[in-house]
């Protein structure tokens, strides 16, 4: 099989990063995304970078080492990095391994990463609002 069909996709947003981590994903892709990932803050001038962990299934040591690593080398770089979506057993599992995360803030959604980010919502229009306020 191709080594492209196990490749994370890295989407860029303006001058942010985001990268979708689904499934289960092996030492290989993860050693290989974080070359990746450097290799697009530099080339885009990325600012920010949001590694959405939502639709995985299982971080082990290695690919939370690696996310701590990545997080690291792209504040150096001069991009924030934001973890989000985490589940209950995944935080558990960091903070059971007692790595160290500081180079990363913890979001529980996407939209909260994007918005800390600097990315604003669009505005509602007049027919969202209920006469309440605002449905957000």
């Amino acid at each position: 099989m191709s080594s492209d069909l196990h490749r994370v996709p890295i989407i860029k947003i303006w001058d942010i990063l985001l990268v979708p981590l689904q499934g289960e994903i092996t030492d290989d892709v993860a050693a290989r995304l974080k070359g990746d990932v450097l290799d697009r803050i530099y080339a885009e001038g990325a600012t920010g970078l949001v590694v959405d962990v939502t639709a995985l299934w299982i971080m082990d040591s290695h690919l939370c080492s690696v996310i701590s690593r990545l997080a690291a080398a792209s504040s150096l770089m001069g991009a924030r990095t934001f973890l989000c979506g985490m589940n209950p057993d995944i935080a558990l599992t960091i903070h059971s391994m007692g790595l160290d995360l500081e180079s990363v803030q913890a979001t529980l959604s996407l939209e909260e990463a994007l918005e800390l980010l600097g990315v604003q919502p669009p505005p509602l229009p007049d027919w969202a609002d209920d006469g309440i306020g605002s449905v957000r």
